[in-house]
This record gives structure tokens, sequence and C-alpha cells, in this order.
């Protein structure tokens, strides 16, 4: 701030300029400092042997740069790095790491700075020391539970919404794509209440269902996208081609403010979401400038912690100017403009121009190409060829950006198919030692128990339930007390959804007899873990809460039988294998975890899958290693080409399956099948 004013002062250039040059980098080979504290600060380096920091402040200037300047062979543990922003540490060299040195707070912040150690010293081990590092961090760290419900809450909305948009699509005769949802979505914006009444924000003229899909209506960028690069949903809307040829890259205020119809304009803009009012507003790219920052500094900074504190973390490697981080919108743009989205399979789930594939992990890989591609130069040529595409009037979401060399998307299919997915194991063993593991024991309902267990372990259990949980008569069929199932059924007879809902509230506001009840018990058969007293009588249950294993044995016929072991059982004292003791010779073949990796013989060649779940009843469900998102609904969707590989312990024997491990550069170490 000093010298901006001081630049003000003496050269009189503008605010704006004067802040440019105080920020201004200094060509490599140049130092920031003068001859004077140069010569003033080698002297204390020269007197002993000190960190930078502590030099500067002998020599009586103020330095807030904690970088030592050492470069290390390998990334150490963080608390040497980053001793600034750790705490608690015993200072003890017979001491851990993690306990002499000290460790963050934030549990997520620790466990992402190890992962990246891990997978930086294999990249150095086999690759050699790096000369540049930039990393890509857009994700946030972990939420709040009431944030992280307003997520889900937009995501099931999002997603009722897309079919909803695709009914009315097939309604229309129009071909069911993104573009295309995303035209519906926008129009629906423009006024949700009056179909009849959607008119182009800056024309004013209606745009009809019919129309919406002719070349007389576009999809426009609010704000400039050549200014912005801004393409998300809050900076987009519908309007006629013409009013948006007025418009040209500027922004609403910018472009019609002078008109006699601008108070109209604000009036059409005062229907659209929030997130876009402000746009119409004079100040929107001063407001825009300061929310997302310059375009290219964006890029080269980004402000969350764990972004900011692993660039500090990795100058421990590499020199802190070739250490930058870039958010995930360059990323996104660059890899839709050079068509890597499609490279993955989706079969249609996914509209692969416009959206991330995120149903095959490799869509990872994508990105690590993407952003290791990605340089200053680059960023460049992106700002002017968005400008270029907006002034010819292209198409504003697939703006003409230079591919990296000729070929590079057929390079990155190449890749793609070497590509063997890592997926890091987390059996809770940290801390407890060899063969350990931590985790829940059970839930947390404590059930009564009503009768004896039946032929398959299943026992009569009692618990209460809130009102407003039951759903439909079958859960009515559960209750305990006749009374109230019979004035329950009489209630809500008939009824279903929101309605049936509705006389559950009613039946508990106005019922004469059961008035203000609130919770209801309900029986049910269950498979428990009976709880006993000192006399060995059952007084109540717990479900267990995971499975945690799957033990795989070789039975003396040379067959093979598999035993889960829940996350209860496991932590018993004493605990015996109910198989090993039938069969004392049985030999174990393998112990399988959620997560574990195997190599199958299947349609001729090998198989890398991983173990997705397995149930007490001894089967087993398999997936690719590349297969992300939710696998339980896209099992047996006839539009989804993913199918879960069920399987058991006999049928991982016909499967010829043996347990490999794939580090974390994705190389598989396979011992090869079985004889």
């Amino acid at each position: 701030d000093a010298l901006a004013h001081w630049l003000m002062r003496r050269f009189d250039v503008t605010a704006e300029r004067a802040e440019a040059i105080a920020a201004a980098a200094l060509p490599d080979g140049h130092g920031d400092l003068g001859p004077t504290a140069t010569r003033a600060i080698l002297a204390e380096l020269e007197a002993d042997v000190v960190q930078y920091s502590t030099a500067a402040a002998n020599a009586g200037y103020h330095h807030s740069d904690f970088r030592t300047g050492e470069i290390h062979g390998a990334l150490p543990y963080y608390g040497r790095v980053l001793e600034r922003h750790v705490a608690f540490g015993s200072g003890d060299p017979d001491d851990p790491e993690e306990v002499r040195h000290g460790r963050l707070a934030n549990p997520t912040v620790h466990i992402a700075l190890g992962q990246l150690r891990r997978i930086v010293n294999a990249l150095i081990r086999r690759h050699g020391h790096p000369e540049q590092i930039i990393v890509e961090l857009s994700r946030e760290l972990k939420l709040s539970k009431r944030k992280l419900d307003e997520i889900n809450k937009e995501q099931r909305d999002n997603t009722a919404r897309a079919e909803r948009h695709r009914r009315k699509l097939a309604e229309l005769g129009q071909r069911d794509t993104g573009e295309n949802r995303m035209r519906l979505r926008l129009w629906e914006e423009l006024n949700p209440g009056e179909p009849l009444d959607r008119r182009c924000p800056y024309s004013g003229e209606v745009i009809g269902a019919a129309m919406l899909f002719s070349a007389e209506v576009e999809i426009d960028h609010i704000l400039p996208f050549s200014r912005t690069l801004d393409n998300s949903a809050a900076n987009r809307t519908v309007s006629l081609r013409a009013a948006n040829k007025q418009k040209t890259n500027r922004t609403p205020h910018e472009a019609f403010s002078h008109r006699s119809d601008w108070p109209e304009i604000l009036e059409r803009a005062n229907r659209l979401p929030r997130n876009k009012r402000w746009r119409f507003a004079a100040d929107a790219m001063e407001r825009f400038d300061n929310e997302e920052r310059d375009f290219l500094d964006r890029q080269l900074t980004d402000t969350q912690y764990l972004s900011r504190i692993s660039r500090e973390y990795l100058t421990a490697i590499c020199n802190h100017n070739q250490v930058w981080v870039t958010p995930g919108r360059l990323t996104d743009l660059l890899r839709r403009t050079w068509g890597l989205n499609s490279l993955l399979p989706d079969h249609n789930l996914v509209d692969h121009q416009s959206k991330k594939n995120r149903l095959d992990h490799r869509h990872h890989a994508l990105d690590a190409i993407v952003v290791g591609v990605t340089d200053r130069g680059l960023l460049n040529q992106i700002s002017h060829a968005a400008a270029e595409a907006e002034a010819q009037d292209l198409d504003r979401l697939v703006a003409e950006m230079p591919s990296p060399w000729d070929g590079f998307r057929d390079d990155v299919a190449r890749i793609r198919d070497t590509i063997t997915v890592s997926h890091r194991l987390d059996r809770g063993s940290a801390g407890h030692g060899r063969n350990a593991s931590a985790g829940r024991l059970h839930n947390d309902t404590a059930y009564g128990v009503a009768g004896p267990p039946d032929n398959r372990g299943a026992h009569a259990v009692v618990h209460r339930v809130p009102l407003e949980s039951l759903k439909g008569p079958a859960d009515i069929a559960k209750i305990r007390d006749p009374r109230l199932e019979a004035a329950l059924w009489r209630a809500t007879e008939g009824l279903s959804g929101k309605e049936f809902t509705a006389a559950l509230t009613r039946f508990a506001e106005e019922n004469d007899t059961f008035k203000g009840i609130r919770r209801v018990r309900v029986e049910e058969r269950l498979n428990v873990i009976p709880i006993r007293d000192r006399r060995g009588r059952v007084y109540k249950a717990y479900k267990g809460d995971a499975n945690l294993r799957f033990d795989v044995w070789r039975l003396p016929d040379g067959s093979w039988r598999g035993e889960v072991v829940s996350m209860f059982d496991a932590h018993q004292p004493g605990y015996r294998s109910s198989v090993k003791d039938t069969h004392p010779t049985a030999a174990k073949v393998m112990r399988l975890h959620k997560d574990d990796m195997l190599a199958i013989e299947q349609d001729g060649g090998r198989e890398i899958v991983r173990v997705v779940k397995f149930s007490t009843n001894g089967s087993m469900q398999l997936a690719g290693h590349t297969e992300g998102g939710a696998l339980k609904a896209r099992d047996g969707n006839p539009d989804d080409y993913f199918d879960y590989i069920n399987t058991s312990a006999s049928g991982l024997r016909k499967l010829r399956a043996r347990q490999v491990r794939v580090d974390e550069l994705g190389r598989v170490f396979d011992p090869g099948p079985r004889a």
C-alpha cells in the first residue's frame, strides 16, 4: 500500500496502475531487495548458520516469508516444513515424527497432506526430482451437516429437474441433450410462475416453448465470457439472438443502461434467480473482479486453505517460483474444449460435451493431464481466443482453444487404456497396531428382544420410531399396539405420499385417544447382536454396524468357502473362526476388505477389480477398478453398461482370483493365477 501511494504521488499514475506495478513479479535472476538490505542480510548469514528469515530479522528487517530455502530430495513429514502451522509437538528426537513435530488440527488436511507426500515421493522415486509442480485443488474441505444437507437437497432437486426436463423435451419432440436441457432450465428461470410470459431479458419479446429451440434464441453469458471465462449456469440466460448481437461483449448495464427501456430490463432481471440479478448492476464487473479476482491471478493463486498450505509444503522439494496452483474452472473449460470428456464410456448417462463423467475414476487422470500442460502462455492464448470467439459471435460454450500439440487427444486416449486406478485402503488401523481396526461395533439403536431367533438367526425385536417416519401400510403393519395400528389404518386408508404424511400429522393433533403421540413402537425381525446380563439372559440387542472382512478358506476337499466377519465379532476377546473350528486343517486363501484389489481371469484375459461389498450370506460384489458413481443405482439399470460381478468364495476359485497390490502410480503387482 505504501509503495502504491508513493507511485501515485511521484509519477501521477492511477490507483489501478500503481497497484499493478506494486504487485508485479520480477524476472528470474532478479532479487526483490536493494543492495543495502542485501549486504546487511548477507553479513548475518555469513556470521552464523541461521535461516534466512532469522537473518533478515537480525539485520533489522521484517520478514514474513518462512521458507528456509532448503530443497529436500523427497517430501519430509509436513510438520518439519510447516512448523508455524502445527502445534503441540514434543520436540523429543526419540518420538515418532507426528508426535515430535506436531500435527495440524484439521484431520481432513492432515490426511490430505499425508497422501500428497506418498504420491509425490513415489513419483520422485520413479521419475526423479521435479522442475515444476502445478496443483489443482478446487474441492472444499469437510462440510458442516447443515451445508451437507443443503448440497444433498440441491442434488436431489437437480436430479428431479433433469428428469422433468427429459419428459418435457420428449413432449416437444426435441433431442435430449445437455444444451436443450440447459435451454429449458434457463427459459423457466425467466418467469417461473408464468410460462406464457417468459420474455427475453433485453428486448422484452415473449419466448415461447417452440421458439426456444430455434435459431432465433441463443444462450447468452450475462457477464461477457471473454472477460470472465465464467461458463457457470449462474452467468447464463436465454435471449433473442438479435438482442444478444446488440449486447456483444458488454455487461447488460454497459449495453443498455442508456436506453429508455432500461427500467423494464431491470424489472425482468428481478424475476431471475438471486445469483443472476446482481449481474445487471452498474458495478457487476467490479463485483466479479472483487469476488473472483483477475483471471490470470486466479490460475496462479487459490484462497482455500488446503491449496495454500499444499503449495507451501511442496516448496520443500521445488523452488517456490515453480510451484503454483490452478482452480478447477480452467481445467473444466480446457477438458471440454479439447474433447477429453468423451474419452470415457458413458452410454448417454452423461452429456460428455458439457459435463465431466464421474462414473469413471479415470476422470482424475484427464484432469491431471490438462493441469500438466497448462502454463502461463496458454492462459494468454485462452483469453485471446475467448475474446475473438465472442467478437465473431461464435458459440460461447465451445470457444476455440489451442490444442497443446497435434494428435494430443489421440495420445491421451492411448494413455487412458494403460491406466490402472489405485484405491486408497482405509481399514481404520492407524495407531492400533498390526491387524487391528477401528470402527463402530454396532449402530446406536437399542432393540428389545421379543422372542427367540428363527432358523436363520433373526430375532423378533421391538424399538421406537418417530410417527412421521411411517411411509405406508407396510410400516403401519409393524406397530406393536393393535389399537394404535387399527386407528392409524382408519386414518390413512387409501392414502399415499404427501397425503399419507398429512394424515399422520392430523392424527397426532386430533385423535382423542392418541392425541400428541410422537413415537410408536414397532416390531420386526432382524439379525442383531444379543447383549446378555451376568446370568446369560438376553436383555437387549443391537444391529451390527458393518462387516469388517471376508475370509476365504480352502477346505480339505479343495473347495473354497467364504466367512464374513463382522466388526463386532472381530473385536471379541478370543474370537475363533467357525470354519477353522469345523475344519481344523482348512487353509486361509486370502483375507479381503472393502476396496481390496483382485485380479480375475475372465473372457480370456486378466481383469483388475475391487471389492465393493459383501454380505453375511457369503455373496460378494466386485466392480472394475475404473467404475465410479452410485454403483448400487447403476447396477441393473438398462440404460447403463455397468453391472456388478456377483460371486462367492467358490466363484472366486472359478475366476482364478488372487489378491493384487496397485501402488500410488498405478503399477500392478500380481502373483499370477493359482495352480
